[in-house]
């Protein structure tokens, strides 16, 4: 690698990283509008279902927790800033926490993977959901969007759990 691809990675790295960092930080702070704003017009959040190969599970195959195209990922949204998500009204608190960034180029596509661990805390219980993601991620009008952002759960199952009513 020549000395200025070097310098190309690290830059990609950086802006990937920094870019994923203040996805968490929108999820944390409840921002879910600007959060929205972070995917592509024909993104798609995926969450495949823990009782196979996340990264290669297929929907056509496999019913996954989430799997919503853009149009759902508004109306998620929408639903989750309403009074009427039970689940999420007052809502969890959570923290993100996202390490092990590796971002690769090819085109106009970037793909990053990161661990994540993420902490939800509501009603005296806290429960922690850890994984990976695995991102698609294009460039709109010289800003970084999400093309399609799958989130593997590293867990056997979702109990204690028993449901996902954060964004992950």
């Amino acid at each position: 690698m020549t000395r200025e691809a070097d310098i190309d990675a690290m830059l990609l790295q950086h802006r990937v990283q920094s870019f994923l960092f203040h996805e968490a930080d929108l999820l944390d702070r409840w921002e879910l509008n600007e959060w929205e704003a972070l995917f592509a017009d024909e993104a798609s959040y995926l969450v495949p279902p823990t009782d196979v190969d996340g990264d290669f599970a297929d929907p056509s195959k496999s019913l996954f927790y989430i799997f919503d195209d853009r149009t759902r990922i508004h109306e998620r949204v929408v639903r989750l800033e309403k009074k009427g998500a039970h689940s999420e009204f007052p809502r969890s608190k959570t923290r993100h926490l996202v390490s092990n960034v590796l971002a690769e180029q090819d085109g106009e596509t970037i793909t990053a993977t990161a661990s994540f661990a993420v902490w939800r805390s509501k009603d005296g219980n806290t429960d922690i959901f850890v994984g990976h993601y695995a991102y698609q991620l294009i460039e709109v009008d010289g800003a970084l969007r999400i093309a399609e952002k799958k989130c593997v759960l590293d867990m056997d199952a979702l109990r204690p759990h028993a449901r996902i009513s954060i964004l992950l």
